[in-house]
């Protein structure tokens, strides 16, 4: 959830961060002290819930409001003041999300963010796990992934065996069928079912995707041979990928 906190004062907005924080732990939290620096990051980034104090000086938080639900009309607004006056101005002319007084604290916080108009979708984090010792496997939320064919496979296999290296399409195809001759269409099928079937399972995000080739975003997955070369610098006296021959030079 990315939430705005924007209050000139600066120790008021010290105050809200840190019971934004202590209410929602992990979001991520973009304070600022002056409207318009608010509004420019809100014109280049997606806000779920924005926090403004009413009495500012420059631009006050209901006009801040009003600029802010421009960018996005579905945005909710929370006010956090010392002074009730405006409670009523805040519902009818904004159709704020809620109104809080302070001093602020986490309760409050929460009790809002249970509330909100247009609730905050949750991303479900997709754990992808590779084995390479003994048979190459890849996991997804502790299920196999099913991919249309072994090259298939076996293209991710050498992306993870790469460690992150960006691999040329030309090197790709060479080790995938140990010459470079006649291979670049069926290539171009594998490389695109690869990308189809991880984004069918909610994880294209692991491969990094270049015109010339192709790479993997290894903080992006979870490996025994990751985990096992940063406890070791020896040779693993076990088998690696061993359905494939050129993981023997390994």
């Amino acid at each position: 959830m990315n939430i705005l906190a924007v209050d000139d004062e600066k120790l008021m907005l010290g105050a809200l961060v840190s019971a934004i924080e202590e209410a929602a732990p992990t979001s991520s939290i973009y304070s600022f002290r002056k409207a318009s620096e608010a509004l420019d990051f809100a014109s280049e980034n997606d806000v779920d819930v924005a926090f403004l104090d009413i009495r500012m000086r420059g631009m006050d938080g209901l006009e801040l409001a009003k600029e802010l639900m421009k960018i996005d009309p579905g945005l909710n607004v929370i006010f956090c003041t010392s002074y009730d006056d405006y409670i009523s101005e805040a519902f009818r002319e904004v159709r704020c999300n809620g109104y809080v007084t302070k001093p602020v604290d986490a309760a409050q916080i929460e009790e809002e963010l249970k509330h909100l108009r247009r609730p905050i979708e949750t991303k479900v984090e997709k754990k992808v796990r590779v084995q390479c010792f003994g048979y190459f496997e890849a996991f997804i939320n502790g299920a196999p992934i099913e991919f249309g064919s072994s090259k298939t496979k076996e293209l991710l296999a050498y992306l993870v065996h790469a460690r992150g290296a960006v691999c040329s399409n030309q090197e790709l195809i060479t080790y995938l069928w140990e010459d470079d001759l006649g291979h670049e269409s069926y290539y171009k099928k594998i490389r695109k079912d690869l990308f189809d079937t991880l984004e069918k399972y909610g994880c294209a995000d692991i491969i990094c995707k270049q015109r010339a080739g192709l790479g993997l975003n290894t903080d992006q997955i979870e490996c025994d041979y990751y985990e096992w070369k940063k406890k070791n610098s020896g040779r693993y006296p076990g088998e690696y990928m061993k359905q494939y021959t050129w993981s023997e030079f390994v």
